[in-house]
């Protein structure tokens, strides 16, 4: 029990870390350099075919991506960075965690899900995010200004929504 107990918090320790580092990933890296990728991700755009589905900004997952299985192959085959792996496997818990509420559920990449109220709030603050291209930067638990919920409230029109293809 108690061996198994180290790998789980490592895991549990790296999904629960994971919510600060994509704010300052967001927040200063795609918001700042990275901006020349991440800008598709706040423009408006038509979806008329799959190829549509894809954005500039896909390439951030991708890279850390690359990044997690990289470390996770090390900890795979050097014993002393062997907490690697689990760690690896939290970021990944993490990633698919983020993938399922930004990609999934709140941009309905794939198709629109019925409405999860538990996942309303962040699809809320995350709409505020796209409305002032500011806070909230964080995912899972973001902080929303006052003020800027109060803006928001204000406003009648959804940033989230994207227009359909036009009939043909």
């Amino acid at each position: 029990m108690v061996g198994v107990l180290g790998p789980v918090l490592a895991g549990a320790g790296a999904f629960v870390v994971m919510e600060p580092l994509t704010y300052a990933a967001h927040r200063w890296v795609m918001h700042g350099a990275g901006w020349v990728l991440h800008r598709s991700h706040h423009r408006r755009r038509r979806i008329d075919s799959w190829r549509d589905r894809f954005e500039a900004n896909d390439w951030f997952p991708v890279m850390f991506a690359t990044g997690t299985v990289a470390a996770m192959a090390v900890g795979a085959g050097v014993e002393s960075a062997s907490v690697l792996v689990p760690v690896g496997v939290g970021v990944t818990l993490y990633g698919a965690a983020y993938a399922f509420v930004h990609d999934v559920y709140i941009h309905a990449r794939v198709g629109r899900l019925p409405v999860l109220a538990p996942l309303e709030r962040l699809r809320d603050a995350h709409a505020i995010h796209h409305l002032f291209g500011g806070e909230p930067y964080g995912m899972l638990c973001p902080i929303v200004p006052r003020e800027l919920r109060e803006r928001a409230a204000a406003r009648t029109t959804d940033p989230l929504v994207r227009r359909p293809a036009p009939a043909v």
